[in-house]
Formats: C-alpha cells, structure tokens, sequence
C-alpha cells in the first residue's frame, strides 16, 4: 500500500477524567484517497509501540509490513510541522521518542581517534579505546 495517500486524524478525548495519556488523545491512520470524511478512510489505528520483534504485530504493522515504522515516523513528523496544540505537540514528540532507537554509548577514542563502546565507572567514563590502553601497557590485558 502506498504511503502517498495517509495521513492522521487526531482526536482529544475531553470526557475522560483521568487524562491519561493513552486514553486522552488519539492517532487514527486515513487513506486521504478514499474519502476525505473520518469514518469512511478509517484504516486503523497508530500504536503508541511498534516493534517488528514483537510475536503478536497489531493491525498497524499487519497493514504495513516491515515500512510500518518509517510510515509512523513520516506520518508523526507531518504531523508535528502543521499541527498547533501543545498537547498534540507534546504527544507526537513522546511516540517520535519512542520510535528512534537510543545511541549505544559510543565515544571518540583520545589516543587514536576512532568510535568505540565506552564503559561508565563511578567517577566517569572510559576515555581511550582497549587497543590503546593495550598499547600504553602491554603487560595488562584490560576487560
């Protein structure tokens, strides 16, 4: 299916009384193509998680296969430049969050210059990569 045609509709749920955020606002997925009235281009609705490892895919990822989230990411970053409510807002940037994976911890070596997987100790962090300590003392073998 193509992505041409999608957009979101977005509703605030005001009766609910608790606020909750899964329950007070909601991301629906249109096809602008069939009709441009709600309920007739409903498609389905935009989870709060998509993970493609996961063993039960909801309706979202069974429509969308393996581009399900580049179409969320392209469909929440529309979203986010035309839309105006700060709640809105603040959602979108929560689900966007969720959708990036987080960075391995990945520094700059200071003897060699080259990315590498820095451990946290108590008072920092490991500053130069395993081949340069090994090089400094040949004698130690560092973990």
């Amino acid at each position: 299916m193509e992505q041409t045609g999608l957009g979101l509709y977005i509703t605030k749920n005001l009766d609910n009384i608790s606020y909750n955020k899964s329950n007070y606002i909601k991301f629906a997925v249109v096809n602008l193509n069939n009709s441009k009235e709600y309920p007739l281009n409903f498609l389905c609705m935009l989870p709060r998680n998509i993970n493609p490892n996961a063993k039960m895919l909801n309706k979202f990822q069974e429509k969308f296969g393996s581009q399900s989230q580049e179409i969320a990411k392209n469909l929440l970053e529309q979203e986010l430049k035309t839309t105006e409510d700060q709640d809105i807002k603040n959602e979108i940037n929560e689900r966007l969050r969720l959708l990036y994976p987080k960075p391995k911890n990945v520094a700059k070596c200071n003897g060699c210059g080259k990315d590498f997987e820095y451990r946290k100790y108590n008072y920092g962090r490991q500053k130069t990569c395993r081949e340069c300590k090994n090089k400094k003392r040949p004698n130690q073998e560092w973990k």
